[in-house]
């Protein structure tokens, strides 16, 4: 069997190795505890930091490997090979500069999964999720009292980030359910909101990008339960191997206030994912949809005056 793909960001390698291990671990029958005896003899708590590595919350260096894969008996070149490309440049240090400087730390590995992730899913209420906002919007969600040097960075980073996302030859799946309240919730005015509709629109016709928008008034029997939090699904090319492994690392992180936190619950907010998007119109009806609320932004201040007196 062929290697997978090896993700690109120090944070998408650690994630595949750190699930390459834990397999190679299990298909020994070897406890953590076993096995960190014997990578760190002289070491406490050697349980808790095989944990870690196995969680990819932790790297490892190439000599340690070696004596992993030795443990494990591995012989296979094929997977000697990958272990060794996996654990290459897992250090994140001097990665965070440029567009990335933007981000806090706790978002850094949002950021690398995103752009590895073979499959994202986003559901969002309010407000709409970063990569599908115009450079208008991200202007408009500062205000006027945020330095302009702040501003500036952010639609750097945003427009950086949708061309990782987004960028050719790229065949990741994409899909978004946004609640009403994103497009009708007003960010600026109502020439911002015009474009930026105008924006989601373009969007919604890319061959990876699947919208949807989930009405007020939804249809009978469908639930508004997928919409209660805000959160997106990320989805990891496994390193497979052997044919009984995982094909898929999935991750969820889910936004509470500002802050963009993992969550470990996967199978609870897949059940979220089907309840929104099951509730969502179809692409069609989306754009129909854009394009009707769309009109009335595009109105002129006057119209829009007039139409408020009669």
């Amino acid at each position: 069997m062929n290697a997978p793909p090896v993700a690109g960001t120090p944070t998408g390698r650690r994630f595949q190795l750190a699930a390459l291990l834990k397999h190679l671990r299990e298909n020994r029958s070897m406890t953590q505890e076993e096995v960190g005896r014997l990578l760190w003899p002289r070491t406490r708590a050697v349980q808790n930091k095989l944990t870690r590595l196995e969680n990819g919350n932790s790297s490892l260096d190439q000599r340690d490997l070696t004596t992993l894969l030795e443990i494990y008996e591995v012989v296979d070149p094929a997977t000697v090979r990958l272990a060794s490309q996996l654990c290459e440049g897992t250090s994140q240090r001097g990665r965070w500069h440029g567009y990335r400087a933007h981000y806090p730390k706790e978002l850094w590995p949002y950021i690398d999964l995103e752009e590895d992730a073979e499959q994202i899913r986003i559901v969002s209420s309010e407000q709409l999720p970063g990569l599908l906002q115009c450079e208008s919007y991200v202007r408009a969600e500062f205000g006027m009292t945020t330095s302009p040097a702040i501003v500036d960075a952010a639609v750097q980073a945003v427009r950086a980030r949708r061309e990782k996302v987004f960028r050719p030859g790229r065949r990741a799946e994409i899909y978004v359910v946004l609640s009403e309240s994103c497009v009708r919730r007003v960010r600026g005015n109502d020439e911002v909101m015009h474009e930026q509709l105008k924006y989601l629109i373009e969007l919604s016709r890319l061959p990876n990008l699947t919208l949807q928008v989930v009405p007020f008034r939804m249809r009978p029997g469908s639930s508004a339960a997928g919409l209660l939090e805000r959160f997106v699904l990320l989805r990891l090319g496994a390193p497979i191997l052997i044919s009984d492994f995982q094909q898929h690392l999935d991750f969820v992180f889910t936004r509470v206030g500002g802050r963009l936190t993992s969550n470990e619950d996967i199978h609870a907010y897949e059940d979220l994912w089907r309840s929104a998007s099951g509730a969502g119109l179809d692409p069609e009806r989306t754009r129909r949809f854009l394009r009707d609320v769309n009109r009335d932004y595009g109105r002129t201040s006057r119209e829009r005056n007039h139409a408020y007196r009669a």
